[in-house]
């Protein structure tokens, strides 16, 4: 059977109250019979999650969990240190940064909006006063900020600059 076909009957048997269980979808009356009740979990989307705006938050182990990639790689080869992607810095919004150092407060955004030809968020009126909020926010929080561009990320005045960041901490 072809996956989409599977799919769709998968969905018009369960729309009409058969259940699954261990992988084997039964007519209501046969989970009746064998006293199988259909309890769907409700999908929360996040909202039981532990928010502390550190690397105790969920949301940031989770992120850190899942995402790798070569700038990642690049800071631990370069500068031996561990880089958070996509990192909640604060509660008090869901800001996050596109990279951090939460030990030190450094925050590393890669700021690619304004070459998308006005096909960003970060580009409208909104956008720009969000990005501006997000900055106060990290300041009056104690974050450094390192704004680079795309082309910009992988170079080694991006490296010297986050060395230079470090330094100041250290």
């Amino acid at each position: 059977m072809k996956p989409q076909i599977a799919k769709e009957l998968i969905k018009s048997i369960t729309e009409r109250g058969w259940i699954e269980k261990d992988g084997v979808y039964y007519t209501p009356a046969q989970a009746a019979e064998m006293g199988i009740t259909s309890v769907k979990a409700k999908k929360t989307r996040g909202k039981n999650l532990i928010k502390t705006g550190d690397i105790h938050d969920e949301r940031n182990i989770r992120n850190k969990a899942n995402q790798k990639d070569f700038f990642m790689k690049l800071m631990e080869i370069e500068l031996q240190i561990d880089i958070w992607p996509e990192f909640y810095f604060s509660t008090k919004r869901e800001f996050r940064f596109d990279y951090a150092i939460p030990e030190h407060k450094i925050g590393i955004e890669q700021n690619g909006g304004i070459w998308s030809k006005g096909n960003s968020g970060h580009s409208s009126g909104t956008g720009i006063q969000r990005d501006m909020d997000k900055s106060s926010l990290a300041a009056s929080l104690g974050w450094r900020v390192i704004s680079r561009s795309p082309e910009q990320m992988m170079t080694s005045e991006t490296i010297e600059l986050i060395k230079s960041a470090l330094k100041i901490f250290n």
